[in-house]
Formats: structure tokens, C-alpha cells, sequence
């Protein structure tokens, strides 16, 4: 079981700047779950750091079209029963179960914000420019202020098989991104600029 300061003190022998934002991709089972759980890892970032942002993906806002544009690794017309299931994004819907307890404790966290994106939306706090930065057409935006200002990411207890950052990298070597659909209270929206693994 890993304690708060422990934690803390791992963080800090990194040797980042404590005014250096950071994006957090973090496996909470990784760590035992801690003592005090979600809530210890996410003091201890927010201990040693300014600006911390999640990604708080909400993966059931997703409707697939019977129909679209070519290429888009998608197979139209087969998620019929998804779509029946999939929900209205609202900004306090849960983060999909695949983002880990961690972010979902930053995204319920009282000083916290929340981008509006109804699919990839991030939290953070301390991180309101970050995540204005973010559009339907752009967003990996938040990615992308990090990149610009030299943040950090950081895998505590994860591999890069869950770095967000990576789609970010892929976008700049030029890989073709996608087009996916979300239901939201305005109708179904169109969500550009969709990474792909």
C-alpha cells in the first residue's frame, strides 16, 4: 500500500517544475489501491503540481450513423443496440470506467473544470486556458497547450498503451484522423478530428 507522502515524494524527485502543467494517465490498482484511494493519488499530484489535467472521456455519448464518409474505420449500420443505449453528454456525466478512478475523482473535485467536448472532453484544475483551448474541430487542443508550453506527462502506474499524448504526436506526423458522432441535448453532433490506434 502506498501512502500520501510517499507518493509525494516520488512526484517530486521527477525533478519537474512545480508551475509545470501536467496531463495524468493513472492505474490506481497499480499502486495497491493506496491508502485512501483515488482521492490520495489526486491529492499528491495536486500537492506537487499547479495545473493538472485528465482525460474524462465519455466513450456512451456515442451514436454510429447508418451511413458516412469513406475511411473512417468504421463500420456503419452495426450499432444499432449501442446507439439505443448511448446517453446525453451533460458536463457532470461520469468519465467512461476506461479513464480510471483517478480521473474521475479529479472530474468531481470542487475546484475542477471540465471542457465541453461530448466525447474527449478533459478535466483539470488550474487549467481553465488549457481547456478553452479545446474545439469539436481540435480536440486534442489541450494536448497541444501543453506541448506549446512545456508540460509534462506523466504514467504513473501505466504504460503508453493509455497515453493520450500519443494521438497528439500522431496528428503532428501527419495520421489520418476520424470522424465519430455524439448525442447531446442540442441533437447528434459531429465530432471531427477523432484519434485512432
Amino acid at each position: 500500500m502506498v501512502t500520501f507522502r510517499q507518493f509525494v515524494t516520488s512526484l517530486r524527485e521527477l525533478g519537474i517544475d512545480q508551475q509545470s502543467a501536467v496531463i495524468a494517465h493513472v492505474s490506481l490498482s497499480a499502486f495497491g489501491q493506496g491508502n485512501g484511494g483515488a482521492e490520495t493519488v489526486l491529492g499528491a499530484l495536486l500537492s506537487v503540481f499547479e495545473t493538472v489535467i485528465m482525460p474524462t472521456f465519455t466513450y456512451k455519448t456515442m451514436v454510429t450513423p447508418e451511413v458516412g464518409p469513406p475511411d473512417n474505420a468504421l463500420d456503419y449500420g452495426y450499432d444499432r443496440d449501442r446507439n439505443r443505449l448511448a446517453e446525453f453528454f451533460h458536463p457532470q456525466m461520469p468519465a467512461d470506467p476506461l479513464m480510471g478512478v483517478v480521473a474521475e475523482a479529479l472530474r468531481r473535485h470542487p475546484r475542477a473544470r471540465r471542457s465541453m467536448h461530448p466525447i474527449l472532453s478533459f478535466s483539470g484544475i488550474n487549467a481553465e486556458p488549457l481547456l478553452q483551448m479545446q474545439t469539436l474541430e481540435e480536440p486534442l487542443a489541450p494536448i497541444r497547450g501543453l506541448y506549446e508550453n512545456e508540460g509534462w506527462v506523466l504514467l504513473p502506474g501505466v504504460d503508453h498503451t493509455v497515453n493520450t499524448s500519443i494521438h497528439f504526436a500522431e496528428a503532428l506526423a501527419g495520421r489520418k484522423r476520424f470522424v465519430r458522432w455524439a448525442l447531446t441535448p442540442a441533437g447528434i453532433v459531429e465530432c471531427p478530428g477523432f484519434p485512432g490506434c
